[in-house]
């Protein structure tokens, strides 16, 4: 796959996460399909699922980065490093 469409993708998919990350501050609550977690009254709960997507903004901005050539290594190489137990996808 040429690399401006991981970039593209990734860089879509990082708007996103950073779209979604503003709403859930602007509102102060986070909407899920089955929950819906205040800042008010579950603080834990509405904190960790911004973390979640901010996690996944920083992910995508450096899967985007790499394939640009902004970033030198792989992230998905460092996390395998930095994760050993996650398996292997060897065929």
């Amino acid at each position: 796959m040429p690399h401006w469409v991981i970039a593209s993708v990734f860089g879509v998919l990082a708007l996103c996460a950073a779209w979604g990350i503003y709403s859930s501050y602007s509102t102060g609550t986070v909407y899920g399909r089955l929950s819906q977690y205040s800042e008010d009254r579950e603080p834990t709960a509405f904190f960790m699922v911004v973390l979640g997507k901010v996690v996944a903004l920083i992910f995508c901005l450096a899967i985007a980065l790499h394939a640009v050539g902004l970033l030198t290594t792989d992230p998905i190489a460092e996390i395998k490093h930095w994760l050993p137990w996650l398996p292997d996808r060897r065929y």
